[in-house]
């Protein structure tokens, strides 16, 4: 029987807009001085105006120009040629989907018929079918919601059919925008802080959302100029042990298989970005998991949500790219916000930038509700 040939699967370009800035080295220089400062959102509950800290996009520009911009940029520097650009499969990752301009094409029904029906065409895949068609593209397209796991998955799912030989090139969206939905949805869970999101810290009390669109081009061949990094594998895995509180042997499991899919040992492992949500029960979850696999030898650990925030389903994209850019200006940046350690976790972030000289790294990103999501990256030299 012939082996089958598995081909590289590179990052080729990509580009984010988020309240870091705009463009990869704004994640970077935020994820390495833990300098951003969220806003604040207002929102009616039971009679009574909560506000909630809120990673805002510091920009004019409509949600759709964004989106536009930030893919389109991630194409023009992946320099691909006109046919190849044409038959790019395209896969869209997000949680709220069209939520926002449903929101907003609601509210404009109600100001003229109080009994407007909310929404009349929900349809998770409109941003995908709009981009698609923006773009003028005539590859494969698909939507990936699975919480906050989505762009994880679409990069994983993108990266394996190109590893397959079944698409040469990808661009794979991370994008999530401002909504009440997703504000209140976590307010009423108990899971949004109204201060500041301490990942891993003993006084953790919930996230703090926030928006941005991200791509990334993944492709068979890596860029002409700088380091190149690959996505080696990973893995996907929905946990049903529980309705929303997460298994850390179910954490574990994704993390072994996606060590597995990538040819390599947990040994091999010199960073972590961790999902690192700030909420009781993730941190938990993920921080035993992690110790199932690492055990005591645990390699540099973080997680960035503290400054970007926690762009739900959008952060698989915007977390990967902001991680390997921080780590192309050789630092793996600390956890903004981490002081006191937890005993019951017995994981701890990094609490000053470190060091990093190459290698290979973990990205973790899960879902609520149960979609585990786990990749694993590793730097090449140029040539």
């Amino acid at each position: 029987m012939t082996a089958r040939i598995q081909r590289p699967v590179y990052l080729r370009s990509g580009d984010a807009w988020s309240a870091a800035g705009r463009g990869l080295a704004a994640q970077a220089q935020a994820c390495i001085d833990r300098d951003t400062q969220p806003a604040l959102v207002s929102f009616d509950s039971f009679g009574k105006c909560i506000e909630l800290p809120y990673f805002r996009i510091e920009a004019s520009a409509p949600n759709d120009q964004r989106l536009l911009e930030v893919a389109e940029t991630a194409l023009d520097d992946a320099g691909l040629s006109a046919e190849r650009r044409r038959r790019i499969g395209l896969f869209v990752g997000t949680s709220s989907g069209g939520i926002s301009d449903h929101e907003q094409d609601y509210g404009a029904s109600v100001a003229a018929d109080p009994d407007a029906i909310a929404i009349l065409h929900p349809d998770q895949s409109r941003t995908a079918t709009w981009l698609h068609r923006q773009l003028q593209l005539n590859g494969p397209s698909y939507s990936l919601s699975t919480a906050c796991s989505s762009a994880a998955n679409a990069l994983l799912y993108a990266s394996w059919m190109v590893r397959e030989g079944q698409l040469d090139d990808a661009l794979v969206i991370g994008v999530e925008t401002e909504n009440r939905l997703s504000q209140q949805g976590f307010f009423s869970m108990l899971l949004a802080t109204r201060e500041l999101s301490r990942p891993f810290d003993r006084r953790r009390d919930g996230i703090v959302l926030g928006e941005c669109v991200a791509a990334v081009v993944l492709s068979r061949e890596a860029s002409l100029a700088g380091p190149a990094w690959r996505i080696l594998g990973g893995s996907t895995l929905c946990d049903t042990t529980h309705p929303t509180n997460p298994a850390p042997a179910k954490i574990a499991e994704t993390l072994q298989l996606a060590l597995h899919d990538a040819g390599v040992r947990a040994g091999d492992i010199n960073a972590i970005k961790a999902h690192g949500t700030g909420t009781r029960a993730n941190d938990l979850a993920e921080g035993l998991g992690l110790r199932a696999i690492f055990a005591q030898r645990m390699p540099p650990l973080t997680s960035v949500k503290p400054v970007l925030g926690h762009t739900l389903g959008a952060c698989g994209v915007l977390e990967t790219l902001a991680f390997t850019a921080s780590l192309d200006q050789g630092w793996i940046p600390a956890t903004a916000n981490f002081e006191q350690p937890d005993e019951e976790i017995g994981v701890v972030p990094l609490s000053a930038n470190a060091r990093w000289r190459g290698g290979t790294v973990l990205c973790n990103h899960f879902g609520f509700g149960g979609n585990n999501c786990a990749l694993v990256l590793q730097r090449e030299l140029a040539s």
